[in-house]
């Protein structure tokens, strides 16, 4: 998915992959794989939490229940939410 937006011409660099262990940052050991290491940030964040304010869109494909009604309170006006996992 995240490659298609890119595709489409969103910046990679606009792009936080957060999965079920927290925020892929470059230098993390546990669960990764090349496809996760191609989006991985310089960034001390390392939980869905700390990236989800002001976020535009939220595509909920690992696991259900991650996204919490107060983290989409701190995400940007009409967000987009596709949450597709269960």
């Amino acid at each position: 998915c995240l490659n298609l937006f890119v595709e489409l011409g969103v910046k990679r660099g606009n792009i936080t992959l957060v999965d079920h262990v927290g925020v892929v940052f470059k230098g993390r050991k546990k669960d990764m794989t090349d496809e996760k290491a191609a989006y991985a940030q310089d960034t001390k964040n390392r939980s869905l939490g700390d990236v989800i304010e002001g976020a535009d869109v939220f595509l909920g494909l690992s696991a259900g229940g991650i996204l919490k009604p107060e983290m989409v309170k701190k995400m940007a006006a009409r967000p987009f939410i596709m949450a597709r996992a269960f």
